[in-house]
């Protein structure tokens, strides 16, 4: 097995410096505004405007990745609360919606640990945006939004996450922000025994 030789970076008056390819291997030993190879010193020494150029590939690169990732972790929208708080309260479970925004670092953290899991034990967990204007159906069964939903409820914050029974009650008391990580699953334990109770006291409506 060959061993990999390791450069460290070095800087010098005429900018950083890397290793320099060897004689031959088609590399272009010099050009104006980019990048000049010293086959004495073994390195090569890029210009100004290459480092720019260099500098706006990596912070491209990094916003394709950070896109990327932010899409890993979507939780269903909100299409029918109706229906969906119905299919909740049939498995004894509340129907949990978070009120997100777009962008929102704490949505998607939360998104990304606590609900992503709950979701994949089998918990109804929605998502609607507290800006939308895409109609959903309420749990009157008639038409609504997002916005029109956060005004009903009050939500003046993202992410907030509400614990509902059939006929849209909250039957667990909401979270409000995101609090640290070490905390918040006993905030979602105490909603979901809440939820439990309040399904339990009155099956069928709450």
């Amino acid at each position: 097995m060959s061993k990999v030789k390791v450069f460290s970076l070095k800087e010098t008056q005429s900018g950083p410096k890397f290793p320099c390819p060897p004689r031959g291997a088609g590399w272009v030993q010099s050009s104006p505004g980019g990048a000049q190879c010293d086959h004495r010193e073994g390195f090569v020494a890029l210009s100004q405007q290459w480092r720019q150029f260099l500098r706006l590939v990596s912070l491209l690169l990094l916003s394709l990745t950070a896109g990327a990732a932010w899409a890993e972790t979507p939780l269903p929208p909100v299409q029918n609360l109706q229906q969906s708080a119905l299919q909740a309260a049939a498995k004894d479970q509340p129907l949990i919606v978070m009120f997100s925004l777009p962008n929102c670092p704490f949505c998607e953290k939360l998104r990304r640990t606590q609900y992503q899991f709950m979701a994949k034990e089998g918990y109804v967990v929605q998502q609607i945006e507290i800006t939308s204007r895409t109609p959903v159906t309420g749990f009157d069964g008639k038409p609504t939004t997002g916005l029109q939903l956060a005004r009903q409820f009050g939500i003046r914050l993202a992410p907030t996450v509400l614990f509902f029974g059939p006929g849209g009650k909250e039957i667990g008391e909401r979270i409000t922000g995101a609090p640290t990580a070490d905390f918040y699953g006993a905030f979602i334990d105490r909603a979901l025994k809440e939820s439990a109770q309040a399904l339990k006291a009155k099956p069928g409506a709450a």
